[in-house]
């Protein structure tokens, strides 16, 4: 019904403050990825505690409808539900500085992933200095807690003080003196670190609301839970391996009664848990591609009785020793005409002396480790990391697209009504069941029918319909042909499609 005091949560705050450390010393690819990892697990963290809210509210709902806490219920749910929406509203506040932030750091959505300049020092310093988000946020962060406290009755008030205050302290500088709050957290901050910070304040606000809502629970005595939801917690130590590296993975709830702990099943087989109920799994990566292993939390539910369970993939990629890596983002060739998206890691070689190279095209980069190839020949090409005195070489496929699907509007080959093969007014080429968006023209084809008995036969000039005669003669009953489809590419070239047929009604 709680959440639990869990070392997980010391371990992601003390890992935020090092991480701050380690910035003073070095803005690397490595100390900015650990800022992600820390930042997606305040993210589960926030999940775990919007779950245990849900826990809570369904507890003093089920109290208010019957037992003897139904009065004492009456009293404290409508503390616990002003506790939670005072904590949810703020942190969407914080939610949106962080999309405001990824804007001002250049945010673009690619292939629905959001691409922004991770490493960017400017524009934290200027979103919440120069334009003032920061003292905005200040005053946010401090008037909640007066909020929530002040939520409660005042004989209460001193007791939710002393659970739900968190720290928003200005930060020292290195002369000692208490340094300007803004300048103390954001000045000259990376964007993802920044991001990160605001997740903290995020996960110390919900924190504070679910603390709070625990309070006005704990004043109705032993209230019978049923536990129709859950969340597990599944960790991995790495997404990607190389062979012979260690696998480690955990898992369990985030709370659990003793009477009904959680069974864990890694890997086809069931584990042991340790003292605080989490299961623990190693083995060593082998082989290359990406790998996948399930894992399965379940428990009963102590009042009903009820098994529940909940299954999760931990996938990784084992990859080869090379030092260096790359990942196509859509396929494993590369195609002429279009934008490839690819990822390249640096492994070993450090960021900033990391140089790529591709003699089929080019390379241009799009944000942290990704970026857009541009092919301009066909053939077997390579892609060459440097730096550091060590050089890997990545063999790439580089083709021609496949031949588009040619269509009418939205129509393919079959029986259609006559208006509505009219309305599409042309005829278009797409790339079926493609990951890339191409963008094919359609240059000439040649349309025939059997028009009131009579067949006809004409060649177009571009993909339109309009004023063609066999199209505005053809009514119900007529059979359409359309052939010698010919498409030019992105990349210039021409392509011969199949044929289309349809029958009018």
């Amino acid at each position: 019904m709680s959440l639990p005091k869990e070392p997980r949560q010391k371990m992601i705050n003390f890992m935020y403050i090092v991480l701050t450390a380690m910035l003073a010393l070095n803005v690397s690819g490595e100390i900015l990825q650990a800022f992600k990892v820390v930042d997606n697990s305040l993210v589960q963290s926030n999940g775990i505690i919007n779950q245990s809210n849900k826990t809570i509210q369904s507890a003093l709902d089920a109290a208010m409808k019957e037992g003897a806490n139904r009065d004492q219920a009456a009293i404290w749910k409508p503390f616990a539900d002003q506790s939670i929406a005072v904590s949810d509203k703020v942190a969407a506040y914080i939610e949106n500085l962080k999309q405001e932030l990824k804007k001002e750091s250049g945010l673009t959505v690619k292939d629905g992933v959001e691409v922004f300049k991770e490493d960017d020092l400017d524009a934290p310093t200027r979103f919440f200095g120069t334009k003032g988000e920061g003292p905005k946020l200040k005053a946010e962060l401090e008037k909640f807690q007066t909020d929530l406290i002040n939520i409660f009755p005042e004989k209460e008030r001193e007791k939710v003080k002393n659970k739900i205050k968190f720290n928003i302290e200005p930060q020292k500088g290195q002369d000692g003196q208490i340094r300007d709050w803004t300048v103390s957290y954001f000045h000259m901050t990376p964007t993802i670190a920044a991001i990160t910070l605001l997740s903290k304040f995020q996960n110390d606000v919900k924190r504070a609301g679910n603390q709070a809502a625990e309070e006005a629970l704990n004043h109705i005595g032993k209230v019978e839970v049923v536990y129709d939801q859950f969340e597990a917690l599944v960790s991995q130590n790495s997404e990607y391996l190389l062979p012979g590296q260690p696998l480690k993975i955990r898992a369990g709830l985030g709370t659990f009664s003793s009477q009904s702990k959680p069974v864990v099943t890694i890997n086809g087989a069931v584990r042991p848990l340790n003292a605080q109920g989490f299961a623990e799994y190693e083995e060593n990566a082998n082989g290359g591609g990406e790998r996948s292993i399930n894992v399965t939390v379940a428990f009963k539910d102590p009042n009903t009785g009820k098994e529940l369970s909940k299954t999760t993939q931990v996938k990784y990629t084992v990859g080869t020793p090379s030092g260096a890596s790359i990942f196509l983002s859509k396929m494993n060739v590369m195609y002429l005409g279009v934008d490839n998206p690819v990822t390249i890691s640096a492994g070993s070689i450090k960021a900033e002396n990391m140089r790529v190279s591709f003699n089929k095209g080019t390379l241009t980069k799009s944000g942290g480790d990704n970026y857009i190839a541009k092919v301009s020949s066909a053939g077997e090409g390579t892609i060459t990391i440097s730096g550091d005195g060590k050089t890997y070489s990545f063999p790439i496929r580089c083709k021609k697209l496949p031949p588009p699907t040619p269509i009418v509007g939205t129509l393919k080959s079959g029986k259609v009504s006559s208006a509505q093969f009219k309305a599409m007014g042309g005829l278009r080429a797409i790339l079926d069941d493609s990951e890339f968006q191409a963008g094919f023209t359609i240059v000439s084809y040649t349309i025939g029918g059997i028009i009131n008995g009579e067949p006809r036969e004409s060649t177009i000039t571009g993909p339109s319909f309009a004023g063609n005669a066999i199209i505005q003669s053809a009514k119900p009953g007529s059979a359409i042909g359309i052939t010698n489809i010919i498409a030019k590419g992105p990349d210039g070239s021409n392509y011969k499609l199949g044929d289309l047929f349809y029958q009018l009604q």
